[in-house]
């Protein structure tokens, strides 16, 4: 009997300790430039839009934003990966005709780092740091920054040169 009372206060206990926890768990929005440029979909990119078709997994689908371009890199489909690339350097070149070009950045505190980069962005060409990963990602993701990077990177290059 004893043990029994004992088990009903530990749950009740438990369910207290839980209960006290829940605005901890509450997910708020992020309302950044990096956020709203990362996940911005772009409606008329066409690159690869033949091969998408061919694909019944994207009939319903818009790989538009830079978020989803960089997933369809982990794909083991080359024809995919090659629409990935093309679009990213799309997308890339459609935020800089915007007046935001992008950098991808990951790595500790790369979040932090973005914010803090983009708290002014009328220094360096007006870049716009996006954090895509903290510490580590997987090769695709990487891949994806160095697409988008390069990408960005020559157009500044070509801009400055006129």
């Amino acid at each position: 009997m004893v043990q029994k009372i004992l088990s009903l206060i530990m749950l009740l206990l438990s369910l207290n300790a839980k209960s006290q926890n829940v605005d901890e768990s509450i997910e708020t929005e992020d309302h950044s430039i990096s956020a709203q440029l990362y996940t911005k979909c772009f409606e008329n990119l066409n690159q690869g839009a033949e091969i998408l078709e061919k694909y019944p997994a994207f009939k319903e689908t818009k790989p538009c934003s830079l978020a989803y371009c960089m997933m369809l890199l982990s794909y083991k489909d080359e024809e995919i990966k090659l629409v990935a690339e093309q679009r990213l350097q799309g997308i890339a070149t459609q935020l800089f005709q915007e007046g935001n070009p992008v950098y991808l950045i990951s790595g500790m505190d790369s979040f932090l780092t973005a914010q803090e980069k983009n708290k002014n962005l009328e220094d360096d060409h007006h870049i716009v740091y996006i954090s895509y990963a903290e510490c580590t990602s997987p090769e695709f993701l990487r891949r994806s920054a160095d697409i988008v990077n390069a990408q960005t990177m020559q157009l500044i290059k070509q801009n400055s040169l006129r």
